[in-house]
């Protein structure tokens, strides 16, 4: 969305004594009886987080607020995709795109056009999701003369807009030909093969003004994964830590829960997870379903692309309420100053029996 996004719920929090202290958080549970204020410490198993159930989006209304479901494309060759990606056999790519100031910029005044369109030279195209598409400036233009290409207009200006595309490879007439997805939005234009999407991760620059795109992409045969997507904020608390909090979404862009957690750097010992570790920049979490029941405990690590000091990479684990493993998670990152409450990550989740190609 493009107006300003209200960071109360961070603010809120006050100022973190120190990287070694422990922090407290705003968790609560339904059965207000048995409330307990958790202590959150990077030096923590699990940074401190339990496996307790929680009011939904954590009792914070300001994150049911700002991560509200995406909406659904009205268009006819989407929804045939759609009703088709229970077939099997056929291999397809899900591929989710952002653009725009994706940490938020409640100073930029300037709006830009990123107009465009996503294209493949084999297979169909199916748009899943419209993420913050608001009906005044961004849509897609429909009718589509064609399964293979969509084009959208979309302008952003303090935030950002995005789509989630899935590609089925089905053009037996192509078979012997590689695929390719090309898409261009306004000054960007990139071309990536089908193999490129199978695991793509990635933040690209575009302009001066702090304009960029995300892709984030998983590769599976035609039909839902066991997995999705994750997206929300990366704050930097101080130049070494900081929170993160956002949503948890399914393989079809559908809002699956939430999720909050902490990151910064620590020294060698314990890696979070009760085992000697040497992982010095590390993340822990908690991702709660949609009511509030407990989802699972996030533990990992993160870093810096390059010599960059705003962006870079995350990965680790989840586990589920008896410390069991479920699955990975990896993903990109990107923050503002300390205090400025700027911040986004991206990326994709993947259950345990799903980890081919991971």
């Amino acid at each position: 969305m493009k107006r300003a996004k209200s960071w109360v719920w961070f603010m809120s929090i006050g100022l973190l004594l120190g990287l070694w202290a422990c922090q407290k958080t705003d968790l609560v549970t339904p059965d207000e009886d048995s409330y307990t204020e958790e202590e959150i410490s990077l030096d923590k198993e699990f940074g401190g987080f339990n496996t307790r159930d929680e009011m939904p989006g954590f009792g914070d209304q300001s994150i049911q607020s700002e991560f509200a479901a995406d909406e659904s494309a009205a268009d006819p060759i989407s929804a045939d995709v759609e009703s088709s990606i229970m077939d099997s056999g056929l291999p397809a790519y899900f591929v989710r795109i952002t653009w725009g100031h994706l940490e938020g910029d409640s100073t930029a005044t300037e709006q830009v056009d990123w107009s465009g369109y996503a294209e493949v030279n084999k297979g169909t195209l199916g748009v899943l999701k419209l993420i913050r598409f608001e009906r005044s400036t961004d849509r897609l233009v429909l009718p589509r003369e064609s399964k293979k290409r969509v084009d959208f207009t979309s302008v952003t200006t303090t935030h950002f807009d995005g789509l989630l595309f899935v590609i089925i490879d089905n053009d037996t007439a192509a078979s012997n030909v590689d695929g390719q997805f090309t898409f261009t939005a306004g000054a960007y234009s990139q071309t990536f093969s089908f193999a490129e999407l199978d695991s793509m991760e990635r933040i690209d620059a575009v302009d001066d003004q702090g304009n960029e795109v995300s892709i984030i992409s998983r590769g599976k045969t035609v039909q839902p994964f066991a997995g999705g997507f994750f997206s929300g904020r990366w704050i930097r608390m101080s130049d070494r830590h900081g929170r993160f909090f956002g949503r948890w979404i399914d393989s079809m862009g559908n809002n699956a829960g939430f999720l909050k957690g902490i990151w910064g750097e620590r020294g060698h010992g314990n890696n979070g997870m009760g085992m000697p570790g040497r992982a010095k920049r590390v993340m822990f979490g908690k991702y709660i379903h949609m009511d509030g029941r407990f989802g699972g405990l996030l533990a990992g690590e993160w870093g810096y692309a390059d010599d960059a000091d705003n962006h870079g990479w995350l990965k680790g684990r989840w586990f589920g309420r008896h410390r069991q493993l479920k699955g990975r998670f990896k993903g990109v990152w990107k923050s503002g100053k300390p205090g400025d409450g700027r911040g986004f990550f991206h990326g994709r989740w993947i259950e345990k029996q799903q980890q081919d190609g991971e």
